[in-house]
């Protein structure tokens, strides 16, 4: 069977070409899935298309978040069957031969309901890295909580706060996702040079910083306002992933987690089982639901976060928006329908 792909084939290079696909003799655990959408991370995919953190080899094949169809399948997944529709973490294809994982960071295929947008739903995986940072935070009745950077991620995560019952002040120097976060329902917003931020959260919380600060942009130089944004006894989540080298004079940053007592946690894909297990309720599956779920009765109104929906042919154009034209271009989809 013939499928059409993105590959980055060096530095700022990304072209989509064909190939063919085997369907026959699947694995017990494997399927052959036709892609109706996917969804470009831009954290993790701009990093490899623009070599933001160093080591990165080339080709690499981008994406893992898509929704699809059954076309075959393994004798193995007994909870599927050919022409479900489904969730699933495989690259940017029209078509995939792509095996089921039995662990947190493995390969993932879950059953969406069949009248789900396929667009929308290919922002289930990064939902899911939202819960990552819900679920790492020790969230208390009355906690005023802070969410740097609104791309996709930060801004489902302020939602989800925000629905937890917390007091969310969304905080991002790019005007147009501000004014997104508040038509989606985000109380408080602080779109303010980046240079300014920590002095206007203190004023903002009568001079005490934050119980809770939240980053998700993965740049360490916005990672020290988090953690000075922080108030007494606080929490820092590390949701982004730091990726490019940065130099600066640490002290400062130490001392303020050191005399305010604050509490770093990382939020990386927080290894939870899979499945439900005794002893944890917490898992990727319940993870999968709450977020599925949220974009399925538009809680969450994926429709509003997509800016731009694409032909595959133009992903190049779409990594080079998402990088250097942010007031713009928030949050990419690929159409391989179109």
């Amino acid at each position: 069977m013939l499928s059409k792909f993105v590959i980055i084939t060096g530095k700022g290079q990304v072209e989509c070409q064909s190939e063919e696909i085997d369907t026959t003799d699947l694995k017990a655990n494997e399927a052959i899935i036709e892609t109706k959408a996917s969804l470009i991370s831009a954290g993790t995919e701009l990093s490899r298309v623009f070599a933001i953190k160093e080591g990165f080899t080339y080709p690499v094949r981008p994406g893992y978040s898509a929704i699809g169809k059954v076309l075959a399948k393994g004798e193995g997944l007994t909870d599927l069957k050919v022409g479900d529709k489904v969730f699933y973490s495989g690259p940017h294809a029209s078509v995939n031969r792509y095996s089921r994982g039995n662990t947190t960071q493995g390969p993932k295929i879950f059953k969406v309901p069949e009248d789900m947008n396929a667009a929308e739903g290919s922002l289930i995986c990064l939902g899911m890295v939202a819960m990552n940072g819900v679920n790492a935070t020790e969230i208390k009745l009355g906690d005023t909580l802070a969410v740097f950077g609104l791309g996709t991620i930060g801004l489902m995560a302020a939602l989800l706060y925000q629905e937890l019952g917390a007091r969310v002040i969304a905080v991002d120097p790019v005007k147009s996702r501000c004014q997104l976060a508040k038509e989606m329902g985000i109380k408080e917003i602080l779109d303010c040079d980046a240079a300014q931020q920590v002095t206007k959260i203190k004023e903002m919380t009568n001079g005490r910083g934050v119980d809770i600060a939240v980053d998700v942009t993965g740049v360490s130089p916005a990672i020290e306002n988090v953690i000075l944004a922080c108030g007494l006894h606080g929490q820092v989540i590390l949701l982004g992933s730091p990726r490019a080298a940065f130099t600066t004079n640490i002290t400062p940053i130490l001392n303020h987690i050191h005399m305010k007592m604050i509490k770093v946690s990382g939020a990386f894909n927080n290894l939870n089982p899979l499945y439900e297990k005794e002893g944890s309720r917490i898992c990727v599956e319940r993870d999968f639901k709450t977020i599925c779920d949220r974009i399925y009765d538009k809680r969450i109104n994926a429709s509003k976060i997509i800016s731009h929906v694409i032909k595959p042919e133009e992903a190049q154009e779409a990594y080079y928006g998402l990088m250097y034209d942010k007031e713009v271009y928030r949050c990419v989809v690929l159409d391989w329908e179109k």
